[in-house]
């Protein structure tokens, strides 16, 4: 009797000056996301950026700091330049997404310690004050012959009645390693008719009537343009749009989303670009 062996769970440790930080690699192998066909995918593996400060005796401590960053890595020994790509772009999201008011010099290491630097300062300054977390999860929603899309889900807390949360899809053309471009993936003048398709999906996900001003629903679209092209996941089955809290309304409403799928946008789409 022949026993299958898992790939073994890689676990790198690097301990630094009163923190932990490590760095976590599991092996994924070709794992695809599509399960109608078998396609050729890119083998990846996860990394995590982990740092802690103060009472970190318990996952429950509430006076423990915690930045926690999970996120996919590439390989690739036949074509490194094209997971460079894909990677590069990664984690110059990962730190866009987690450190966004720093244009230079970026790095999860001056991330982090800037993080609980401003904690100690709130701490000191108001006395007990309870952790503060950074967490980013990654996921690979999409890995074949054509397509890597990314997802990438950041929850912070720095104090104050609730937390952040922000979610942002990355889509990357396998032949070359390029984040696509959304423009890219149509015909042209594809704009009005997409609208047009968008708003109707989602007037139907939100049950909203075709007649009814979406602003009676708390939704505001800025210049009428329902389809995001700045968050979007190129999944299997169709086009993902997300819209974070506050982009389209008030954080009491929470993040929406809706998916079109391919067949309704045929004619809109380039067919090279797809498998429908």
């Amino acid at each position: 009797m022949k026993t299958t062996h898992l790939l073994p769970l890689l676990l790198l440790a690097i301990t630094l000056t009163n923190c932990d930080i490590k760095t976590t690699q599991e092996t994924l192998g070709t794992e695809a996301t599509d399960t109608v066909t078998e396609r050729a995918s890119l083998y990846y593996e996860f990394t995590s950026f982990i740092k802690k400060y103060g009472d970190c005796k318990t996952d429950t401590s509430v006076h423990c700091t915690r930045i926690n960053l999970n996120y996919p890595i590439f390989k690739s020994e036949q074509r490194p330049e094209l997971t460079n790509r894909i990677n590069n772009e990664t984690q110059e999201a990962v730190l866009q997404l987690v450190f966004p008011d720093t244009a230079e010099n970026k790095s999860l290491e001056l991330f982090a310690d800037r993080f609980i630097s401003d904690y100690k300062e709130i701490k000191e300054a108001f006395g007990e004050a309870f952790g503060w977390y950074a967490n980013l999860d990654g996921k690979v929603l999409r890995n074949d012959s054509l397509i890597v899309s990314l997802e990438l889900a950041a929850d912070m807390y720095t104090g104050g009645a609730h937390g952040s949360y922000y979610l942002q899809y990355l889509n990357f053309d396998v032949k070359t390693g390029n984040k696509l471009a959304f423009e890219s993936l149509f015909v042209p003048n594809f704009g009005d008719k997409l609208n047009d398709i968008v708003e109707l999906e989602f007037r139907k996900k939100y049950d909203i009537k075709p007649n009814q001003d979406l602003s009676d629903e708390g939704f505001q679209f800025e210049n009428g343009k329902y389809y995001n092209d700045n968050n979007f996941a190129l999944l299997p089955e169709g086009i993902k749009f997300y819209y974070n809290s506050y982009e389209i309304a008030p954080y009491s409403k929470g993040p929406s989303e809706i998916l079109v799928k391919y067949t309704d946008l045929k004619g809109l789409l380039k067919e090279n670009l797809m498998v429908m």
